[in-house]
């Protein structure tokens, strides 16, 4: 979770790798509901950096989200999903009705793809960074056109490695202990 850029552009090569990686993602029966929009227009992405307030985000002089020469929209499709657990060898599996989501894996999915876009990133020896917006649905469905049934769960942010501004300490108070994340062989 990178938080500065050098605002260079990337090689289109580079950025199709990164992208690529979505043919390899995660696809609860193979559904395939992730997707991934990726702006590298610079208008564009000072708009999506307005809408989602890049003052915020750049306390110490820097255009944090629009510095990034590269934004990867992640976004997740329930109704694939539905339709791929009606065909019938999925029916067939479960007696004739499709299977109760214990979560819902498009969004599990979703997750999935936004970890391997940013550990591609990492992999090219870029920096990257996830971010997203209460309102990121209207946001993007007004600046990218998203059709009403796709879902963004945030926003990727990818380029060469700016200087980050100093970690306070203020996260590091806020780290909880290993013990309470992790646990072996029970809870």
């Amino acid at each position: 979770m990178h938080r500065a850029f050098l605002p260079d552009p990337l090689p289109e090569e580079q950025i199709e790798r990164i992208a690529g990686v979505i043919r390899r993602a995660p696809s609860g029966g193979f559904s395939q509901g992730g997707s991934i929009v990726v702006v590298t227009d610079e208008a564009k992405r000072h708009e999506i950096a307005r809408a989602f307030g890049d003052e915020h985000y750049s306390p110490h002089g820097r255009n944090y989200i629009a510095d990034a020469p590269v934004h990867m929209v992640i976004s997740a499709n329930e109704s694939l999903y539905h339709a791929r657990y009606n065909e019938a060898d999925k029916l067939a599996a479960t007696g004739g009705v499709e299977v109760t989501w214990p979560v819902p894996y498009w969004f599990v999915d979703a997750g999935a793809l936004m970890m391997l876009v940013l550990m591609a990133a990492i992999d090219e020896g870029l920096a990257s960074a996830f971010i997203g917006h209460p309102d990121q649905k209207r946001i993007f469905d007004d600046l990218l056109g998203l059709p009403e049934d796709v879902v963004p769960i945030g926003l990727a942010l990818i380029g060469k490695p700016g200087e980050a501004p100093p970690v306070g300490s203020r996260l590091k108070e806020r780290q909880r202990a290993k013990d309470d994340l992790v646990h072996r062989d029970r809870w």
